[in-house]
């Protein structure tokens, strides 16, 4: 015989014993909601960029010095080392008392060419530093260093055409916290009351199984339209950059995205939403009663539950992503009942972030990466843009898809400490 099932008045669904009872009221309608896809799991795999192998960085040669201060290792075996260099190994020297060998191992200079160095300094002091004028201090050493020169030439060995928007795309995901751009934010979002949303937030996850760099899933929605523009031209010197853009307004186009440490998972486009249908998807446990919350000209929540469920489809096929928690904000079209019954009800967790946390979830770095490259080139005649975009989703890297997820992982201490974001 069947349970009764009765609503409390307040959303909750229990049966003739009190029990709570999970009734997920959405249907997928893909008529009445319609995404095309752009690309997911599989084609990315297929069609992204090779990773390549890390270009090695040989040992060790001083740059612009005699011969005598080149330690060779092989005949094409050797590091140069710069001015700026030298005057930190002496600065730990004379200012911090280190003996040479300790500051040789600290600078990671060879020992062989550090006691040459000394040596020389003994004997001309005037001579061992060719100082440039303003060319800084050496208590400061710089913050682009080696390991950033190695990123970057092994960047240029796998793509020799790259623009430098795409190398700083890539050392700041690579590298967090190397290079800082300004942000307008609202007061709001680092109130107090935020600040304190976000602690008790990485607090409470911190006690469970959830990794951003392992078994995550960051889905968002973003605005693209074919006439993004890159915020930087070229002029004659003297003279203002500036680039011609159609009188009329390009139509918004909404994308959907979910990505993962292991790739780009789900890309679909949001088309607009069809007249009442009645060819809808049943899935389990459904009642037939669509509650879909509108936002005009947006994503409504029907489009939204769709593209999870598509989302969750995917993950299904490849055994890696079984049981992952999918991330996302706490957009009204996110939060809607059913939508956390439905991901726990395959089998997924579904977890929400905090109000004005954007740091937190690393597609914000994913869809500022992929607008860039689509900043770039002009569209062709015979292109569109849902194809472009596809290409630009494909061109992200698993290592930057994982910069992305450590970047953002990388927050919690922020949070923990109480700092604002």
């Amino acid at each position: 015989m069947n349970d009764f099932i009765h609503e409390d008045g307040q959303g909750g669904f229990f049966d003739e014993q009190g029990k709570e009872v999970s009734i997920i009221q959405m249907e997928i309608d893909d008529e009445a909601y319609p995404l095309q896809n752009v690309t997911n799991f599989d084609d990315y795999t297929e069609l992204k960029p090779p990773e390549g192998k890390a270009t090695p960085i040989v040992e060790d040669k001083d740059e612009e010095s005699s011969d005598e201060d080149v330690v060779m290792k092989s005949v094409k075996n050797y590091r140069s080392y710069k001015a700026f260099e030298k005057e930190h190994f002496f600065y730990l020297i004379t200012e911090k008392g280190m003996s040479v060998r300790a500051a040789a191992l600290q600078l990671q200079i060879n020992p062989s060419t550090a006691q040459n160095w000394a040596k020389k300094d003994r004997e001309d002091p005037q001579d061992i530093i060719a100082r440039k004028k303003g060319s800084g201090r050496p208590e400061r050493p710089p913050k682009f260093n080696e390991e950033h020169q190695r990123f970057l030439v092994s960047l240029i060995d796998k793509n020799a055409s790259i623009v430098l928007d795409e190398m700083m795309d890539s050392l700041t995901a690579q590298f967090a916290d190397f290079f800082k751009e300004a942000h307008f934010h609202s007061v709001e979002r680092n109130s107090p009351e935020k600040i304190e949303e976000r602690y008790q937030w990485v607090k409470l996850y911190m006690e469970t199984d959830l990794d951003y760099k392992s078994n995550c899933i960051f889905i968002d929605e973003s605005a693209f339209h074919i006439n993004l523009k890159r915020n930087f031209a070229w002029s004659r010197k003297g003279t203002r950059a500036i680039v011609k853009v159609p009188k009329t307004r390009a139509k918004t186009t909404t994308i959907l995205g979910a990505i993962s440490p292991y790739g780009v998972v789900n890309i679909q486009v949001r088309r607009p939403k069809a007249p009442a249908s009645s060819k809808r998807r049943k899935i389990d446990g459904t009642t037939g009663k669509a509650t879909v919350a509108n936002s005009k000209g947006g994503t409504v929540t029907g489009h939204y539950f769709n593209f999870i469920a598509k989302t969750i489809d995917i993950l299904d096929k490849h055994p890696q992503f079984k049981g992952h928690y999918l991330v996302m904000d706490n957009a009204p079209i996110h939060t809607n009942v059913d939508i956390r019954r439905y991901v726990e009800s395959r089998g997924y967790g579904c977890v929400y972030l905090p109000p004005y946390s954007p740091e937190l979830n690393p597609i914000e770095q994913f869809w500022s990466v992929v607008k860039s490259k689509l900043k770039r080139v002009k569209l062709l005649v015979d292109e569109d843009l849902t194809a472009r975009i596809g290409d630009a989703t494909n061109q992200v890297l698993y290592s930057v898809l994982e910069g992305f997820a450590r970047y953002s992982d990388n927050k919690f201490a922020v949070c923990l400490n109480r700092e604002t974001l």
